[in-house]
């Protein structure tokens, strides 16, 4: 009986985020990276972060010069993203539980502020459908389908205009 080969290339794991979503997990990955020190940051924070620095750009440029072009790009469209592995998989999914404490905490001192407490509202649903998915896949190796999950459909009241998109599959 032959032995698996060691230098075989590990199978990887693609996710699929809406940017907004991406922007949260990496601005908490990098928080935790400069608490740590950069040598103990988190791995996927290393391996994300040439995707980071170019769509912070784009939204830093776009947020100065195009409105409309920010919201499209944070609210409707994907970045696509390579897990190494199961492990990778689960700092993602701790991340984004952190997030969700975070939007916790906002939510609380946003009492009063409707339309804060709405936005607030749906990003936290959206990132606790984004919780249970990478833990799905976090069980099962990085198994379970490629991509996200489908996001809610946001609710038609007086919410922002941006949240009305569909993103792209």
């Amino acid at each position: 009986m032959s032995e698996p080969q060691s230098n075989a290339p590990a199978a990887t794991t693609e996710l699929r985020l809406i940017v907004w979503q991406f922007v949260r997990i990496m601005v908490q990955l990098e928080t935790v990276t400069k608490v740590r020190g950069g040598t103990r940051g988190p791995s996927v924070y290393q391996d994300w972060r040439g995707s980071w620095t170019e769509i912070d750009r784009t939204l830093e440029r776009l947020g100065k010069t195009d409105s409309e072009a920010f919201a499209d790009l944070m609210m409707n469209q994907e970045v696509v993203l390579r897990c190494r592995d199961r492990v990778q998989i689960n700092e993602v999914s701790r991340t984004a539980e952190n997030v969700v404490a975070q939007l916790d905490e906002l939510l609380r001192e946003a009492r009063g502020d409707a339309k804060r407490e709405e936005e607030l509202q749906f990003e936290r649903r959206e990132m606790k459908v984004l919780v249970k998915h990478l833990r799905r896949q976090g069980r099962s190796g990085g198994k379970a389908r490629s991509g996200g999950p489908r996001p809610s459909r946001p609710s038609t009241s007086s919410g922002p205009a941006r949240r009305g998109g569909k993103r792209k599959a």
